[in-house]
């Protein structure tokens, strides 16, 4: 689900989970595809990225020539005008929040570009969000004509047959059966979606994958979806490339074992969005900072990756993998700071020990979810060495006349999480506005009129720049917007 370097040694263990069933093959395949939806998808997120500088893991500011389908793309996009569909997605994750979960599902479940109309129905349960995606993916396909990228995709056919061959050839014959059996379920098919337009952060073997699950008449469908993740370096034509970016073993079986274990996790969890997203104050006021930078910014997101990882360590285990399972813990917690895997272990475990109760994962859920109502804020940043100590704090804001309603919104459940119209300021003067709240020391901030359109600029600070302070004392801060967006 999200973008991250890989240790070699890292790799090589946890390829013993899933060889370990390649003697035992049975008839289930991988196919695997390119789709031109999710592609689509990537280069806009890119041209996003490169507007404002940053999006979900990506760079807007940093060269992609290691990433040469993404790069071609990029040089072809910069004949145009673009500022149309960057705004469009701008405005749709407004909607649907920091997030990519549902995008993916959206455009697999979407006929292929430039086709109209869906082959399958889309499962969200919030019609404001689902609207949304809905309005976006037609936004998409009309910039894919407009764009001619049906053309530009097929003048590729000779890189993205090659990418297709190096993830065939490293797929084990048979890798799903002891997963399978964890989770009590098994799909009618498996499907792997290479996504070479993917702009992956640069690393020595970086990753960024997504796993929406399909429902259709005949049975469920596990899908994949995987950037490249090895660099590749520059040649002067795309028929001069020998590797494609997919050919390592190890990280093709780690992407397997990780991102078709959400299959058989996530679509679980939609119906629970509402009571995970009651504990969202664990992401905002301590997770955020180590989060984010990996893609997670989404808590319900956030979630499921802790759940799916911690089905990892346990599928370890019962395979007898004590090893195994002492890498990933090692890798998932202190390295990539899940740090709620610990008490999902401990949780889980009834489910292990009770399988003629719960037959099936599914089944589990809700007592699994339990983790996160006896969790606070405050255990959670212990366990990443965060300070817990709040203090009062006072905002005093200059503003331009005739400003009218003034929000905050910020990192602290008190600044309202983000949300740009949950927290009014009170007006103290025709042009002061004023509140006074208790935060933890590391404070982030931004001013609106109740959206992100209407974000205020600040003196002293860079056009959509958060302001950033570190508390240690109870303290009194003023600032003055200079103007309001648009």
């Amino acid at each position: 689900m999200t973008a991250g370097k890989i240790l070699c040694s890292f790799c090589l263990s946890l390829s013993l989970l899933t060889s370990a069933t390649c003697a035992k093959a049975r008839s289930g395949s991988v196919e695997v595809i390119f789709n031109p939806n999710i592609a689509t998808y990537s280069i806009v997120e890119y041209l996003v990225a490169r507007k404002q500088g940053q999006l979900f893991y990506i760079d807007g500011k940093r060269d992609i020539s290691y990433l040469p389908m993404a790069a071609l793309a990029n040089q072809e996009m910069e004949r145009y005008d673009n500022s149309q569909i960057i705004k469009d997605m701008q405005d749709y994750l407004e909607v649907v929040g920091q997030q990519q979960d549902l995008s993916y599902q959206v455009l697999l479940k979407h006929d292929v570009f430039p086709a109209k109309g869906y082959a399958y129905a889309i499962e969200e349960s919030d019609p404001l969000k689902k609207a949304a995606a809905e309005k976006f993916a037609e936004q998409l396909r009309k910039f894919y004509v407009q764009r001619n990228l049906g053309n530009f995709f097929r003048n590729q056919q000779y890189f993205l047959k090659g990418a297709k061959d190096e993830v065939r050839k490293n797929i084990p014959a048979s890798y799903m059966e002891k997963m399978e059996h964890y989770y009590g379920e098994k799909f009618m098919a498996y499907r792997f979606y290479i996504n070479p337009f993917d702009a992956v952060p640069y690393s020595h073997v970086f990753w960024h994958g997504n796993g929406p699950m399909i429902r259709s008449g005949k049975g469920k469908i596990a899908n994949m979806i995987s950037s490249a993740y090895l660099p590749l370096g520059k040649k002067k034509r795309t028929g001069d490339y020998k590797e494609f970016g997919f050919n390592h073993l190890e990280t093709t079986r780690f992407l397997i074992t990780h991102e078709f274990g959400h299959a058989f996790v996530n679509q679980y969890l939609v119906p629970y969005e509402e009571r995970i997203n009651r504990s969202s104050t664990l992401m905002s006021e301590a997770l955020t900072d180590k989060m984010g930078g990996q893609g997670y910014s989404y808590w319900p997101s956030c979630v499921a990756e802790h759940i799916v990882r911690t089905g990892e360590i346990r599928i370890a285990l019962a395979d007898g993998n004590g090893s195994l399972a002492g890498i990933l813990r090692d890798r998932h917690i202190k390295e990539n700071y899940f740090v709620l895997i610990p008490d999902f272990e401990k949780k889980i475990q009834a489910y292990e020990n009770n399988r003629e109760k719960y037959k099936a994962f599914k089944d589990f859920i809700p007592r699994l979810l339990d983790v996160l109502d006896e969790t606070s804020v405050k255990s959670v940043r212990e366990r990443l060495h965060m300070p817990v100590e709040k203090y009062s704090v006072t905002l005093t804001v200059t503003v331009p006349l005739n400003s009218g309603d003034v929000y905050i919104t910020g990192n602290q459940s008190a600044t309202g999480n983000w949300n740009p119209q949950k927290i009014r300021l009170t007006a103290t003067g025709s042009t002061t506005r004023q509140i006074t709240f208790m935060t933890f020391p590391d404070l982030k901030f931004k001013f609106t009129r109740g959206n992100w359109q209407t974000e205020g600029k600040v003196s002293g600070f860079a056009e959509g720049q958060n302001i950033e302070v570190s508390v240690n004392k109870n303290t009194d801060f003023h600032y003055t917007v200079t103007r309001w967006n648009p």
